[in-house]
């Protein structure tokens, strides 16, 4: 829908006088069109705003400084959806979350209108990017930039005043209230390049972990859960310290150890969403600042397994020296900024404890490694990694757990003998796991007949008694292998 021109005959005024201006020029000698030109580029679109009666408001998907999203844009598009799509031609439908009805915004390129106190503005959803300019005078919150998908509103300046100071703020205000009514439904990004720079994607996030659930030892994960809850409640304390309102976690030991389940019941106590970041898709230390300022307030940031990442961890700290000396100051943010193509160790550490680190806040930072002698100890200083989490083989109260899980059992005659052989071996969460899960299965298949607690206690026999077998049969490998083999 465009603006109304039939009911303001002075619209097309604008573009009619550009228009016989620049076929004037081209009847012109040559000698006086740098002059012509010139006056034509300062003067037309000054005369052409004095003709057009409308005023346009531009709110861009992203902010003026181009570091983040523009919170503004999704309190636009709340604010449209509940009141404009009803009128509205294009819509688009997603899946909602509960995977039945479908969830219905605004597609993008709609027009639609909003009336108030007697004003009509026209919403136009662009995604054609910086050339798409209506003309007129334009009031922008938010300038052009390369972002494409944006919102603007178009009314007669008559209506400046009231559109400004009353529609807009209860606009946003409505939208903001729809957002923080709406079930929040928590993410899992990752970030990944479709083009020249690395840009955050996501998907629901869904994993079904919690503490209780968490195969570790009881008093491990209490020391964790209320250093989580103290992070929680801490945002007063660590504005007194004078600290950034974050917190580091190093996950180490080996794998099968449930560093990434830990993770999962991290996030679903705290309530956060969580971003993982694969550095190998980053290009360098600036596009690694930007998708950090890009992540939002109370998330989990993870960077897995950072020992096997492929990445200048090892810092070239002298060269950074050098550059420092006699560099140029220039954007921070720049994806050229950097000569090398890589992420550096100074350029991870920033991320982690720099100055860039403190934009936002609530935030927690976490790295897994399976070797964490690995690491520059600059990287899992304190200070930097707040807590160090051992994730140790599976003892027996963690087993405890997993029998509790899998089995419904929290005693059996067989636990002393377990308990006696988890502490001879060494083996991780995940093959015990492995070895309760499959037996419990086939025998539900195979005894369907049977009451449901002769089929559960003969699982729990069953299953108990092969496990008992294989952690004998790690017990004699662990004897019987050389030394130098064992881990």
């Amino acid at each position: 829908m465009a603006a109304p021109a039939g009911k303001w005959p002075w619209v097309g005024v604008g573009t009619a006088m550009t228009v016989v201006t620049v076929w004037s020029c081209s009847k012109l000698p040559d000698y006086i069109h740098d002059e012509l030109r010139h006056f034509i580029t300062k003067w037309t679109p000054l005369v052409a705003a004095y003709f057009n009666p409308y005023v346009q408001v531009t709110i861009s998907e992203q902010s003026d400084e181009q570091f983040r999203r523009n919170e503004l844009f999704d309190d636009i598009s709340a604010y449209l959806t509940d009141k404009c799509a009803g009128g509205a031609r294009r819509l688009k439908a997603e899946l909602g979350k509960d995977g039945k009805l479908p969830e219905i915004t605004l597609d993008d390129d709609v027009h639609v209108t909003d009336d108030h106190q007697g004003a009509r503005v026209w919403w136009y959803a662009s995604n054609k990017g910086p050339s798409y300019r209506s003309p007129g005078p334009v009031v922008s919150l938010f300038p052009f930039d390369t972002e494409p998908r944006l919102f603007r509103a178009v009314f007669h300046k008559r209506h400046r005043r009231v559109m400004l100071d009353d529609y807009l703020p209860g606009a946003l205000e409505k939208g903001r209230g729809l957002i923080a009514t709406m079930a929040r439904e928590r993410r899992l990004f990752t970030n990944h390049r479709p083009g020249n720079r690395s840009t955050w994607c996501h998907v629901p996030f869904e994993h079904p972990a919690t503490f209780d659930k968490l195969a570790m030892d009881p008093d491990h994960k209490k020391e964790i859960t209320d250093d989580l809850e103290a992070f929680m409640d801490g945002k007063q304390y660590y504005s007194d310290v004078g600290k950034a309102w974050k917190r580091g976690y190093l996950l180490h030991g080996p794998p099968g150890t449930g560093k990434s389940t830990l993770i999962s019941a991290m996030a679903n106590k705290l309530k956060y969403d969580v971003y993982d970041l694969d550095l190998t898709s980053v290009k360098n230390n600036a596009e690694l600042r930007k998708l950090f300022i890009e992540t939002k307030g109370k998330s989990i940031i993870v960077i897995e397994d950072i020992d096997a990442i492929e990445v200048d961890l090892a810092g070239n700290r002298k060269v950074a020296d050098k550059k420092g000396a006699g560099g140029s100051c220039c954007d921070p943010l720049d994806p050229n900024k950097d000569d090398g193509s890589k992420v550096t160790l100074s350029g991870l550490l920033s991320f982690v404890d720099g100055l860039w680190s403190a934009s936002g806040g609530e935030r927690v930072i976490i790295f897994t490694t399976n070797r964490v002698d690995m690491l520059d100890p600059a990287l899992t200083r304190r200070g930097r990694m707040d807590m160090h989490i051992e994730m140790s083989y599976c003892r027996f109260g963690a087993f405890k757990v997993l029998a509790k899980n899998y089995l419904k059992v929290e005693d059996h005659d067989l636990f002393d003998e377990i308990r006696q052989l988890l502490d001879d071996t060494d083996t991780s969460p995940a093959d015990v796991a492995h070895n309760l899960m499959p037996k419990c299965k086939k025998r539900r298949r195979d005894d369907s007949d049977r009451s449901s607690s002769d089929v559960a206690r003969m699982d729990a026999d069953t299953s108990l008694a092969g496990l008992v077998e294989t952690l004998k049969k790690a017990r004699r490998e662990s004897v019987t292998a050389p030394a130098a083999v064992k881990l």
